[in-house]
């Protein structure tokens, strides 16, 4: 085999990266190279195939690979001979990750981080995989290597010939006649709620994949779970939904979290995900994407645990008790988020690290900054031990089975989660519950201040767009649901308006009224349909909060914006991501994930956005109307994993409404008001405030009932704070009385 030599030896380039995850590997011996056009125009020159690597900073798995192989001067030394080694941060460049993640999962059925792609100079992929072990990395790279030399035409025939499949499946197409009744008439919300049944773990809570129903790995997966379910708990929708069943398999899966390891019990917030069916084992990894989804999804369900809706004593002390954990969860996470992942400029940083050193010096291990020794515990609460090392299931040889812990890295610790509760640790120790309570509150605190003094697992600080937008929707949720006896309540609204004004002072090019994706010492790449779409849902959700109407007005021009820029005029839709020669695929991203699809989240939008911007409403709702079309043969086949988008379906079954409130915020009444009607789950539901005493009013020229309503503020005839309901076109009589807006409202 031979290598060009008409070019430079090429050299290691990421000490220029900005990203977090680029940093981690500049010291590696291989010469990695960032994702740009001169990459590719040196691969086209030497005329050596693309080794691709695309992880994120905080991937347990990414970490293994690289210490493995790409730390080793002799499996680096075969990867710079033979390939150009590009690295990608899947998280600044999904766009990229994307496509070669369409083609790992085609090609082996799975996929995941990190990806491993080899692929022509032409970006055109070949071959691809995840993780691979040390040897048989190093034998896959001469294998490919002998490929590439002797059979070239082979690697381009397969490269170019996965292209074009990828550009058959991605969705850019013909428009598909059809209309959302027939959507509709194929119950995907049933669907959903069947499936869900059929999956849940009722032992232990959560979801699994398919096979035993308490199996691992599991994972929090809001838009896929909790929001589907909060609407089958909470709408009418047909005799084989059960609403308080619904109820109870989410309750069920947010307590399985709250009491496991995935919960950290010292320092608030969860983990990615668990890899066994109790929760207990997780991942380490801390995503913000993570909290502030689990945040709301609790937050929904706290409203949907109505104790006052209870038929007796026994109901209405699970009620409340339901309620009080989802509050609690929220309250931790936000508590979490706010200390630790908030930068001092108001934006909030992507993630924690799994990995950090057990010791000073040592090498980083996965949970090493979690996990306990039981003499550990014993030299921290001395008398308190043994109830606290109870609670939280310590044993002196460690209790994370051998199954779970494949590098050894936990033998002989303990990964802390409930093992009992409350009542059992009392009854065993002859003490009371509440006396419980006491001691392992104040153990936490201990243990807190013990744990500080360990070296902290690597923080991810740049700051994405999108998931500021899902932290913008968590914050402004919280300022306006969590009962005024959690302190971090008064905490909420302030950090979410920060967020805002981050993004518009650093990432908002107002010129050419554009987003950056990330920031971190400057701005990133280019927004993405998932930056506008979570941005344009967080203004909307402040806006609710705060009353004010520039963050509605922001959401209005950014929306604008995303049609003019991701808009499929050909196949309905929105592209994931801008046009980009050097992505060879420009894709739909429409399947919930992790997080929810831009599509998912713009399909809500809209909706809201329709009633807010009213003098719009035929243009919204085609909008809406053509997106769901554009994914309806897969919301009629397999819903759930386009759960939020079936949700948004859900509502529009359900029916939209405006709730009007005139008042000053000042003004006591139109607080009791703005707490009836945010006692109630409803996502059918859009918030708008007129404040007499604060012109002008800007959405008077977008909603002609603002404006109507204006014009009677400004001649005298609306002096009083007053509600009032507008649905199906028309809106009711202004309501100025608390009792008869409850009545109104069906709150009880």
């Amino acid at each position: 085999m031979s290598s060009s030599t008409s070019i430079p030896e090429l050299t290691n380039v990421l000490g220029k990266s900005k990203s977090p995850y680029l940093l981690q590997h500049k010291d590696n011996p291989v010469a990695w190279q960032e994702f740009t056009p001169s990459t590719i125009q040196i691969a086209k020159k030497l005329d050596k195939p693309i080794f691709l690597s695309s992880g994120y900073s905080a991937c347990h798995w990414c970490h293994v690979l690289a210490h493995e192989s790409f730390e080793d001067e002799e499996v680096a030394e075969t990867m710079n001979k033979y390939f150009v080694n590009i690295k990608v941060d899947r998280e600044e460049r999904p766009d990229v990750d994307r496509v070669y993640m369409t083609y790992l999962q085609a090609t082996s059925g799975g996929g995941g981080w990190p990806m491993s792609i080899f692929m022509t100079p032409n970006l055109e992929p070949f071959f691809a995989g995840t993780y691979f072990p040390k040897v048989r990395f190093k034998s896959l790279l001469m294998r490919i290597a002998e490929l590439w030399e002797e059979d070239k035409e082979q690697c381009l025939a397969m490269g170019k010939g996965a292209i074009e499949s990828m550009k058959d499946m991605s969705g850019s197409s013909a428009r598909i006649p059809g209309t959302l009744d027939e959507i509709l008439s194929t119950c995907p919300s049933t669907k959903i709620y069947s499936q869900l049944l059929k999956l849940c773990d009722t032992r232990y809570g959560g979801f699994t994949q398919g096979g035993s129903r308490s199996s691992g790995p599991k994972f929090p997966s809001c838009s896929m779970t909790l929001e589907p379910l909060a609407r089958l708990a909470s709408y009418s929708i047909s005799d084989q939904v059960d609403n308080e069943k619904a109820r109870e398999m989410a309750i069920k899966m947010i307590r399985g979290i709250w009491k496991g390891g995935i919960h950290d019990w010292i320092g608030g917030g969860v983990a990615r995900y668990s890899v066994d069916a109790k929760w207990i084992v997780p991942h380490f990894e801390k995503m913000l994407y993570d909290q502030a989804q689990l945040v709301i999804g609790a937050l929904d369900f706290a409203l949907l645990s109505n104790p006052s809706e209870a038929e007796d004593n026994t109901h209405r002390e699970r009620l409340q008790e339901d309620r009080e954990l989802c509050f609690d969860l929220a309250a931790d996470i936000l508590k979490y988020t706010l200390r630790d992942l908030k930068s001092p400029d108001g934006g909030f940083w992507s993630a924690e690290d799994a990995d950090s050193p057990p010791s000073k010096g040592a090498k980083k291990s996965e949970g090493a900054f979690y996990i306990w020794d039981a003499r550990e515990l014993d030299e921290v609460l001395a008398e308190d031990s043994d109830l606290v090392k109870e609670f939280f299931g310590v044993k002196d040889d460690g209790n994370v089975e051998l199954q779970h812990d494949m590098h050894g890295e936990m033998k002989g610790k303990n990964i802390l989660y409930q093992a009992k509760g409350y009542d059992e640790v009392a009854r065993q120790f002859g003490r009371t519950a509440d006396d419980v309570r006491d001691v392992v509150k104040n153990s936490i605190v201990r243990l807190k201040a013990r744990r500080d003094q360990r070296e902290r697992p690597g923080l991810d600080d740049k700051i994405l767009t999108s998931w500021n937008g899902l932290m913008l929707s968590t914050l402004s949720q919280a300022a306006s649901t969590l009962p005024e006896t959690y302190p971090i309540k008064s905490k909420c609204l302030p950090a979410a308006e920060a967020i805002v004004s981050f993004i518009k002072d650093r990432m908002w090019d107002e010129s050419k009224r554009e987003l950056a994706r990330s920031w971190r010492e400057g701005k990133g790449p280019i927004g993405q349909t998932d930056d506008y779409a979570f941005l344009i849902r967080g203004l909307l959700d402040l806006y609710e909060s705060s009353g004010k109407e520039e963050y509605a007005l922001w959401a209005i021009e950014l929306q604008e914006h995303q049609d003019e820029l991701f808009w499929d005029e050909t196949g309905d839709g929105y592209f994931a991501s801008a046009s980009d020669e050097h992505v060879l695929v420009r894709m739909k991203d429409a399947q919930d994930a992790a997080e929810p699809s831009a599509t998912s989240v713009t399909l809500h939008n809209l909706s809201r956005l329709s009633l807010i911007h009213s003098n719009e409403y035929e243009k919204y709702e085609k909008k809406a109307e053509d997106t769901y079309l554009s994914i309806g043969e897969e919301l009629k086949q397999m819903p759930r994993a386009f759960g939020y988008s079936a949700c948004g379906l859900m509502d529009i079954e359900k029916g939209y409404r405006e709730v009007i409130i005139i008042g000053s915020p000042s003004d006591n009444k139109t607080t009791q008001l703005l707490q009836v009607i945010r006692s109630t789950y409803s996502p059918n539901q859009v918030i708008i405030q007129i404040d007499p005493s604060n012109p002008p009013y800007g959405l008077g020229k977008l909603n002609d009932v603002v404006k109507s309503l204006v014009d009677n503020i400004e001649a005298g005839k609306e002096d009083e704070v007053s509600l009032r309901i507008c649905e199906n076109g028309s809106c009711g009589l202004p309501v100025k009385d608390l009792e008869e807006a409850k009545k109104l409202l069906g709150v009880e």
